[in-house]
């Protein structure tokens, strides 16, 4: 009898042996607070007050049991699924229980000697003392009121060698931090616009194409979000001198808020082996009326090829209630993906998959997200409720849902890249003509469309938008850039030139004004002029093949052997197809 009682012992666990066992604070709670409370709730850590001792739980008794009951703590969203997240947060219905238990019975302390050792923090920083820890060098202060704050903050890393990221951690410091995006300057783009403005950092959504975000990551951060960390093979690459711009979205909370951030970096020696894509599911088309509780928006993709499904960022506003991803297979069976039933703006994040879940090609990948613009949403902006539409603040509404995928060949990845060249035409439109929506002189979007169009040979729509782009933000240097492009396709060289110069004026770093200007120069006949442009176009984008191949003929006509030859090299590099690169090389012996 005694083995017998033994085993049932080690099988169901003291805690859970018997309905009418005292439940301790060292034996049945503190296990549960240092594994899923403890990383936020102590000294230095996120949550508001410390839970590591007795004390500290015991006068919080009865409220650990109520928001773990609600599930309101620990915060974690997703339900229960087919496939697991790394470091879930969720709680058991025994765990809970456990909770209302203890409270309920006195909140007993129990035998020390029963417990777990305290677990002890090497520093703040959830994942230990980072490898480099970058801060904005100077406070910024969001305003007390008024509208929400676009605003994007250079952070040098000062490197002197290649470095690869597996993990980096956000430290806001602020109240006001909305969200952030992680995004990676090698051509110092973000110091040169930080410096035209008065304060620190520049201001706007829109980025040039030289700041990029990590190629296939999410590189958000948002409130509650846990480090980002990747798993082995798939870290991100800084090369020497880049920086990083910390691209935020602040909003006003009733007083000045200082924001001061700290980013840490974690590094491995391990250069990334695979290269994930980045794909996004969601609308524009939000249109929520006050008082609807049940208004449902979807977005679907089907897989052009076979690829594992690595993570899933979810991102709404404050109606969001709803959100589901689901996978629907090529022979008809529904794998879920994501649910959350109910949304918390302030402890959303990424989520990453414990086991890749492996998607064949036809798989169609299916969003829907339901709001709730009533009364019964307690978190709702407005009371009474408002119309709510599509847009940026946080009083307005999105519907997002990113996936992380890994194809699993050199082909699909092939695929891949060419249907979302034509989803992300379609969805630049769709989110472009929201933003003119809501402000019809809205320069960069003007910009966009024009792009669009362009992509789509329907010259004359794209000449009316750069046309328009440029009367109504003349101090923007990408509607001058593409006034001059639309110029020189239509051979009006004189004022492409003018157009392209127009823009050097306004960002001296424009590198494709500068190769255009370096083409319409070598037109003409003037080739010094020609080269300085074009190696201004190379220094400034260095994967600029098509500028690389003309300067490395240019200096091959000069006697520039050697410098040819590097130049032809490098612009093989990056487009093995290039025809002056190759015809340069043949021409030259090599």
């Amino acid at each position: 009898m005694r083995v017998l009682l033994s085993l049932l012992l080690g099988l169901v666990g003291w805690s859970g042996f018997g309905a009418d066992s005292p439940v301790t604070f060292h034996r049945d709670i503190a296990p549960i607070l240092y594994q899923h409370c403890a990383p936020c709730h102590r000294s230095g850590g996120a949550g508001p007050f410390p839970l590591l001792t007795y004390a500290d739980a015991a006068k919080r008794a009865s409220d650990l049991a109520d928001v773990t009951a609600r599930r309101f703590m620990p915060p974690w969203l997703p339900a229960a699924g087919p496939h697991p997240f790394v470091d879930e947060r969720r709680l058991t219905d025994a765990e809970i229980a456990l909770f209302r238990r203890w409270a309920d019975t006195g909140a007993l302390a129990g035998d020390p000697a029963q417990g777990p050792p305290v677990p002890t923090f090497s520093s703040e920083w959830q994942l230990g003392p980072p490898d480099l820890i970058v801060k904005l060098p100077e406070v910024y202060t969001v305003p007390a009121e008024g509208r929400d704050v676009y605003r994007n903050f250079v952070l040098p890393l000062n490197l002197k060698e290649r470095r690869y990221i597996r993990a980096w951690e956000l430290r806001p410091h602020s109240r006001a931090a909305h969200h952030a995006f992680v995004r990676v300057d090698q051509a110092g783009e973000g110091r040169r616009r930080d410096a035209l403005d008065p304060e620190i950092g520049f201001p706007g959504m829109d980025l040039p194409a030289v700041i990029r975000p990590p190629s296939g990551h999410f590189a958000s951060w948002q409130p509650g979000a846990a480090p980002a960390q990747n798993p082995p093979g798939l870290a991100w690459t800084l090369e020497p001198d880049t920086d990083l711009v910390l691209q935020v979205h602040l909003q006003t909370t009733g007083k000045p808020e200082p924001f001061q951030p700290e980013l840490g970096l974690y590094f491995t020696d391990q250069p990334p082996t695979n290269q994930p894509i980045k794909l996004g599911l969601g609308t524009f088309a939000i249109d929520l009326p006050p008082g609807r509780t049940n208004v449902v928006v979807r977005d679907e993709f089907v897989l052009p090829a076979e690829a594992d499904l690595l993570g899933v960022l979810p991102h709404t506003h404050y109606l969001g209630r709803r959100i589901e991803g689901k996978a629907v297979l090529p022979d008809g069976r529904v794998e879920p993906l994501l649910l959350i039933p109910d949304w918390d703006f302030n402890w959303q994040g990424a989520y990453r998959f414990r086991e890749p879940v492996r998607l064949p090609a036809g798989t169609k990948i299916t969003m829907s997200l339901q709001f709730d613009n009533s009364t019964n949403n307690v978190r709702n902006p407005f009371s009474p409720p408002r119309q709510v539409r599509y847009g940026p603040n946080t009083t307005d509404e999105m519907a997002e849902l990113w996936l992380q995928l890994l194809p699993r060949s050199a082909e699909g990845s092939a695929r891949f890249q060419q249907a979302l060249v034509q989803r992300i035409a379609a969805d630049t439109i769709a989110y472009n003509e929201a933003r003119l929506r809501m402000d019809p002189n809205d320069g960069m979007a003007l910009v966009n469309l024009g792009r669009a169009r362009l992509a789509q040979q329907r010259i004359p729509e794209a000449q009316a938008f750069f046309k328009h782009a440029v009367r109504v933000a003349p101090n923007l240097d990408e509607a001058h850039y593409y006034w001059g492009l639309i110029c020189r396709l239509q051979n009006k060289r004189a004022e492409a030139a003018a157009a392209f110069r127009r823009t050097l004026e306004l960002n001296p770093n424009h590198a494709r004004a500068h190769g255009n200007l370096g083409f319409l120069e070598l037109e003409a006949g003037r080739i010094p002029e020609a080269a300085g442009h074009l190696s201004e176009a190379v220094r400034l984008d260095p994967r600029d093949a098509l500028a690389l191949g003309t300067l490395g003929t240019i200096r091959a006509q000069q006697g520039q052997r050697a410098e040819a030859v590097k130049l032809f090299r490098l612009a093989l590099a990056v487009d093995p197809q290039n025809a002056d690169a190759r015809n340069g090389l043949k021409a030259l012996g090599e």
